[in-house]
């Protein structure tokens, strides 16, 4: 069987579908990666056949709008969102934007490449529209905790030019069953049927460093800060805004006794000068291998980060810094695996406090240990491509079907 996956050029969408691609690919089906180009070295450093459509788009100055700030008094002002042609509704604005972008490259594609099955994140929305306008199956994978769901209200609306374009009547991005990796505890109910799939985290390749491959010393913990990569490829002001978050929750930090491990996907995003000499900065060291070694993660809540800190059974600090954030970061907190701080503006000595009421108290790691144990009994990633398989093939029914 032939398989399509796509996703626009966003570091953190991408990522989640990688091992799921690898598992068709192990199981002999012939994958072919979709995403605008600045992505397509992402998709062959995962070892995965890549194909470029759509345009290299300003991504940062579209979501200078998206990505809304908690705290906006306190950050710099975003760029000014492009104004909307007459008639335009703003809901949904960057998803259509994207969709316009790459659709017409992914039907052709799909036209020529004539995959059974198209698998894709869930704001890849040119994806379900490609694939419906040629009558193929397509199925969302999620990255995490289900925020999106509430888009599906405005969906029929927002893409009504683009289904008219291409024939599509009664758009719907879910299309055959929902891929969720995400553990049902910490997941949002839905009526869609879901289809579960272990989480195996990859957040690039990496290669693990001598003192990782080192045990810590027992009685000091390892304290992980990362905001993911998403502030990093945010426009200039978004970036600057991180970069001087993090600096004053390090320096809050620095009066416990842990070692504070600060995961940046560069190191120009931290001025090494400003930090306490025993600060460890790693430039892409992927989580999947360094949070495994740690006894705490300090992060905004960001699906990457969550989900790999989630697999490696570390409890978790969320400190939102979007709007985005609040939801996953209250999901989790509802398990007993973590805190989050809300959307109270973020007091470095509030974190520091936090973080050493985490450390000292066993429930946190208890709730991350039975968090992990749950995500670790849903199907693996070879029975979902037999179940994906059988479906698309009619030897399944497609669930709820």
């Amino acid at each position: 069987m032939r398989v399509v996956f796509a996703s626009w050029a966003w570091p953190s969408h991408l990522l989640p579908l990688t091992p799921l691609a690898w598992a068709f690919r192990a199981a002999g089906h012939e994958v072919l990666v979709a995403t605008q180009p600045p992505l397509v070295g992402a998709v062959t450093a995962a070892g995965l056949p890549a194909v470029a459509v759509g345009s290299a788009m300003d991504h940062t100055r579209l979501l200078g709008s998206a990505m809304r700030p908690l705290h906006p008094d306190a950050a710099p002002a975003p760029a000014p969102a492009p104004v909307p042609a007459p008639g335009r509704r703003r809901r949904l604005g960057l998803s259509v934007r994207v969709a316009e972008d790459m659709v017409d490259g992914l039907a052709r594609l799909c036209a020529a490449w004539q995959p059974s099955l198209v698998l894709h994140e869930p704001t890849t929305y040119a994806a379900p529209l490609a694939a419906a306008s040629l009558g193929i199956a397509h199925a969302p994978v999620l990255w995490g905790v289900n925020f999106h769901d509430a888009a599906r209200a405005h969906e029929a609306e927002a893409f009504a030019g683009l289904s008219a374009r291409l024939g599509v009547d009664g758009f719907d991005s879910r299309g055959l069953v929902t891929v969720d990796p995400c553990p049902p505890s910490l997941q949002v109910p839905s009526a869609h049927p879901r289809l579960g799939l272990r989480h195996v985290p990859y957040n690039g390749p990496g290669v693990v460093p001598p003192w990782l491959r080192r045990p810590g010393r027992p009685d000091r913990p390892r304290i992980c800060l990362t905001w993911g990569v998403s502030p990093h490829w945010a426009n200039e002001d978004e970036h600057a805004r991180a970069v001087e978050q993090q600096h004053r929750l390090i320096a809050a930090l620095a009066g416990l006794d842990v070692d504070i491990v600060v995961a940046t996907s560069s190191r120009e995003a931290v001025d090494e000068t400003r930090l306490p000499a025993d600060v460890r900065v790693v430039e892409r060291l992927p989580l999947h291998l360094l949070l495994p070694g740690c006894d705490l993660m300090i992060a905004r809540g960001g699906a990457g980060s969550m989900m790999t800190a989630l697999a490696a059974g570390v409890p978790q600090l969320c400190v939102p810094q979007y709007v985005s954030d609040l939801m996953p970061a209250e999901r989790l907190a509802a398990t007993g695996a973590a805190l989050s701080l809300g959307d109270t503006p973020t007091d470095p000595e509030a974190v520091r406090d936090a973080a050493a009421l985490m450390l000292r108290t066993p429930a946190f790691a208890g709730a991350a240990a039975r968090l992990r144990a749950e995500a670790e009994g849903l199907p693996s990633a070879a029975a979902v491509v037999r179940r994906l398989t059988a479906m698309v093939s009619g030897a399944e029914r497609p669930m709820g079907g």
